[in-house]
């Protein structure tokens, strides 16, 4: 079991990280597990019984320093992975020194949380890849998180992916039921986009981490842009 540790003395932040960790962690096909702390030193203390290869913790936890703490939990388990959620910008130079995933400030969005979850994901765990059909009829496997946008024409798919391009066959419909729930939508009648892999949205348009724009239909452009204020947090 991979098993995560969320510690903030806020009651509250702690529990809305919690959950939406466990929602991420589905929507990957992970299958975690997810612990609340509201204290260093329960934390400190249950890395006495268990392991846990994932760590989210603010970087001042009642009085002490969250730095120091994932320094003397290093020092116990040196595979385990850090990530800071916190309201202060200050300690971020000072984080590094212990080499986290990532450093996000408050308030926390599923766009902030998700790259750096999904890189501490793929380190440890096997996450699922989805399996398309090549014009020819063999089939390929494609892992979500890689593709950017994926477009049609009649039944010609072409799959961009972050580091290369696939030539596949088959319907966006048909695909879409595959890709994990709410980190793709399709903007158009020809295209499904990695709300992941955007960078921005312009009038008619999503623009890609690699600069590409993919066409946003004038029918669903108010429904595009409230979708993508509402996945990035904005």
């Amino acid at each position: 079991m991979y098993n995560i540790a969320v510690c903030d003395g806020n009651t509250a932040d702690a529990v809305a990280l919690s959950s939406m960790v466990r929602g991420l962690c589905a929507e990957m096909g992970a299958s975690v597990s997810v612990e609340t702390f509201r204290t260093a030193r329960a934390l400190y203390e249950a890395f006495k019984e268990k392991k846990y290869q994932l760590v989210f913790l603010e970087t001042e936890i009642g009085g002490l320093n969250g730095i120091d703490l994932a320094r003397k939990i290093h020092f116990q388990q040196e595979e385990t992975d850090f990530i800071f959620v916190t309201a202060k910008e200050d300690y971020a130079l000072a984080a590094y020194s212990v080499f986290p995933l990532g450093y996000i400030l408050k308030h926390v969005t599923r766009k902030k949380l998700y790259e750096p979850l999904h890189r501490a994901l793929r380190r440890h765990l096997r996450l699922p890849s989805i399996f398309l059909q090549t014009p020819i009829g063999n089939e390929i496997s494609v892992r979500p998180d890689d593709i950017l946008y994926i477009e049609v024409f009649q039944t010609d798919l072409t799959v961009y992916c972050r580091h290369t391009v696939h030539n596949c066959a088959g319907s966006l419909g048909g695909v879409l039921e595959k890709l994990p729930s709410g980190h793709f939508y399709r903007s158009h009648r020809n295209f499904i986009v990695n709300l992941q892999a955007v960078t921005e949205i312009g009038r008619y348009f999503f623009v890609t981490e690699g600069g590409e724009k993919v066409p946003i239909a004038k029918n669903r452009y108010t429904e595009a842009r409230a979708i993508f204020e509402k996945y990035t947090g904005i």
